[in-house]
């Protein structure tokens, strides 16, 4: 369906593009919410429908998917998986105005890490393959939900690198977390491991609600997390990270403002971005942690409420 989709979307973009501003002109012409979101449509069926035929390129390079696992076929299919990801993030630069600030940026600095980053909206799940963007270098192992594999090109591109999609709400969470710790385990000093241990983003829960479950199951974590800005992180799959690849610093990002972006209908409310996205990170070296799982887990919500309190002080800006 792709492959039809993207070159009739892009061969029709003018007309399409035309009709949304001149609906834009005639209701709301100081955001120009349907032209932007028109083209930035049309620059994300373009961008999959290269990344499938680069994909295509690659499985017959590669013998038809024989060689997949080697090292070079690897490395280029991490070249083409990052440049998919920056080439997205300019685009919502480009059209939904999207500007970033980064505090910490030497956080990404000092070998292998596993970035636990705060999720607030489909937007920002970009955010930290942008952020490692800039080293040319750099290599990533991400935790990602399984209904993001939907993705034409996420999906191709993460199953071959290895990814691992995770299934939310698995029979066997034993299971889930095995393939975590394995996929740290396997991963080489210089790559980072990210994951978003909130799990989704607050807009899309009940806040209170999760933390009247959490004071049931763990009454010492609920009553040490006072969270107005985030959800507080599932420690399933980060310990299990932590397990994996016992050497790895842990990184914490955390942003203000993409929070209104959390729905489709919100996204359009919205668009453009009004004010610049601020992120902000910090490293923690692996030796703070300790060796016990449970006061890895109390550093683990020292730090995620720090960020929370850091949100709550620039949104309030």
């Amino acid at each position: 369906m792709l492959f039809v989709i993207a070159p009739v979307a892009l061969v029709l973009s003018p007309f399409i593009v035309a009709v949304a501003a001149l609906a834009d002109l005639a209701t709301d012409r100081s955001r120009m919410a349907r032209g932007r979101i028109s083209a930035m449509a049309i620059n994300y069926l373009v961008l999959e429908w290269i990344g499938l035929l680069t994909a295509f390129g690659l499985w017959i390079a590669t013998g038809f998917g024989l060689a997949t696992q080697r090292g070079w076929s690897q490395a280029a299919h991490a070249r083409i998986q990052r440049w998919w990801g920056h080439s997205l993030f300019t685009a919502a630069q480009r059209w939904l105005r999207l500007r970033i600030q980064v505090e910490g940026r030497a956080a990404l600095e000092g070998g292998q890490a596993i970035l636990a980053a705060h999720h607030a909206s489909f937007i920002d799940a970009l955010l930290p393959s942008e952020l490692l963007h800039q080293n040319p270098h750099a290599r990533t192992r991400h935790v990602l939900k399984r209904e993001l594999s939907w993705d034409p090109c996420l999906g191709i591109f993460g199953h071959r690198r290895p990814n691992h999609f995770i299934d939310r709400h698995p029979k066997s969470s034993a299971t889930e977390l095995t393939k975590l710790e394995l996929l740290a385990a396997t991963s080489d000093p210089d790559e980072t491991l990210v994951i978003f241990p909130e799990g989704t983003f607050r807009s899309a829960v009940e806040p209170n609600r999760i933390m009247a479950k959490l004071a049931l199951s763990d009454p010492d974590r609920a009553r040490r997390l006072d969270l107005d800005n985030t959800l507080p992180p599932r420690p399933g799959g980060l310990l299990a990270l932590m397990r994996g690849a016992p050497e790895a610093d842990v990184i914490f990002v955390g942003h203000v403002g993409f929070e209104p972006f959390g729905t489709g209908r919100e996204i359009f409310a919205n668009i453009p971005f009004q004010n610049p996205v601020t992120s902000r990170m910090w490293r923690v070296p692996r030796s703070i942690f300790g060796e016990d799982p449970a006061e890895q887990l109390i550093e683990i919500d020292r730090h995620w409420q720090a960020m929370d309190d850091w949100i709550g002080v620039q949104s309030r800006k």
